[in-house]
């Protein structure tokens, strides 16, 4: 198989990691609660300034590994350690997320009046461990 370099960078990072946090934003509506847009999926940041560029990139190289079958993002995560979220809240991309919905609601039929950060975790597969 012929990964990238960023590929590969990767793979040994969730190999090297005891957690591997990641979240999907999300905007969900208080007046339907059937209705959730993603609007950035996969995403991992490792300091609160990482621009749009970066969560981008790091998201495409996330779900490359995991149509490749290398590696498993799950989204139903049980129990958490806290600060491993933290840098999520704060960051500048979540900000951006938090003032589009504060915008929003300005507006008459906004429906997606809520952001919210649903915490995921990222593991090799034995596929991904036999490659990193």
């Amino acid at each position: 198989m012929n990964l990238s370099m960023a590929e590969k960078e990767m793979l040994l990072k969730i190999k090297n990691s005891k957690r591997f946090p990641v979240v999907r934003f999300e905007l969900r509506s208080t007046k339907d609660r059937s209705l959730l847009s993603i609007a950035l999926n996969h995403v991992w940041l490792t300091d609160i300034n990482d621009s749009m560029e970066t969560v981008k990139a790091n998201a495409a190289v996330l779900q490359k590994l995991q149509d490749n079958a290398l590696i498993h993002i799950r989204y139903s995560v049980p129990a958490f350690v806290k600060s491993d979220y933290t840098v999520y809240y704060e960051s500048k991309i979540y900000e951006l997320l938090r003032q589009t919905v504060e915008d929003g609601k300005q507006k008459p039929h906004f429906i997606f009046d809520t952001p919210f950060i649903k915490r995921g975790i990222v593991s090799l597969t034995e596929r991904g461990q036999a490659l990193s």
